[in-house]
């Protein structure tokens, strides 16, 4: 993604199933760790011989070079194109926390940032994965079982578990991203809260870029924000891993107070 340099970049959060289906359904190479098969030329007084070749991997960095490149076409990075977009990228601010359905804990991981188009329009976005691909430093981290959590959790995880085709009776698409907003930016308290956050176990700042698939796109009244996407992470990653802070460790360093700092954002 823009501005990391591959051998630089830590990953916080890897989808490789979903990276893996993405290849797979667009025939994109991805070398697995194995072994070449070499046989030398035969003749006819010439045994052939049979060598196997080590094959190393493919690299994170490489990978998601390879799949950038692929999906350049149709991911956005600035929302002036209308919706619906079908995959986006971004840099900036990134909160991580856990997802609590009517007090129980799911093992979903959910990812909140923000940003502002070239024309202004204020765009929130919620991407939800798997916390067995979040990096151990975060998904070890300890967080704090306390504040509000949302009554409509329920049909989030419904509609997230079924890859954005599924919503609940009596709701609809815009009141599934409104209810997503909101959980991300008031589950365990406010996001603008940091540290004394319940369910969270903490945030990059301002340095995090990300690559997600989007399950929801919309243009909504949603004060401070104009639209909202909705989906799962492929990865999230940073070139300055001490951007990472988690809550379980006190209260971080003075933050500038950018545009994209959430408290200005949301008080």
């Amino acid at each position: 993604m823009t501005g990391t340099p591959a051998d630089v970049a830590r990953y916080f959060y890897w989808s490789q199933r979903r990276i893996d289906r993405i290849a797979e359904d667009n025939r994109i190479t991805i070398q697995r760790t194995g072994s070449t098969k070499m046989k030398s030329p035969t003749g006819p007084f010439l045994p052939g011989v049979e060598v196997d070749r080590p094959r190393p991997a493919m690299s994170r960095p490489e990978i998601a070079d390879r799949i950038e490149r692929h999906l350049a076409g149709v991911t956005v990075r600035d929302f002036v194109t209308p919706p619906p977009v079908r995959f986006a990228a971004g840099l900036g601010t990134l909160s991580f926390a856990e997802f609590v359905n009517f007090g129980k804990l799911e093992n979903i991981v959910s990812i909140f940032t923000d940003c502002t188009a070239s024309d202004g329009t204020h765009v929130a976005v919620g991407m939800f994965g798997s916390k067995d691909n979040l990096a151990d430093i975060i998904a070890g981290a300890q967080t704090t079982d306390t504040g509000w959590s949302s009554s409509a959790a329920n049909h989030i995880f419904g509609f997230i578990s079924s890859f954005g085709r599924t919503v609940a009776s009596g709701s609809d698409r815009e009141e599934i991203a409104r209810e997503a907003i909101n959980l991300l930016t008031h589950q365990g308290g406010d996001i603008g809260d940091g540290e004394k956050r319940g369910f969270t176990y903490g945030h990059i700042g301002e340095h995090g870029e990300w690559l997600m698939e989007a399950y929801l796109d919309e243009e909504i009244d949603y004060p401070p924000y104009d639209r909202i996407v909705v989906g799962a992470p492929l990865w999230v990653r940073t070139a300055s891993p001490q951007a990472l802070v988690l809550y379980q460790d006190g209260p971080p360093e003075p933050r500038p107070r950018g545009r994209s700092w959430w408290r200005r954002m949301l008080d």
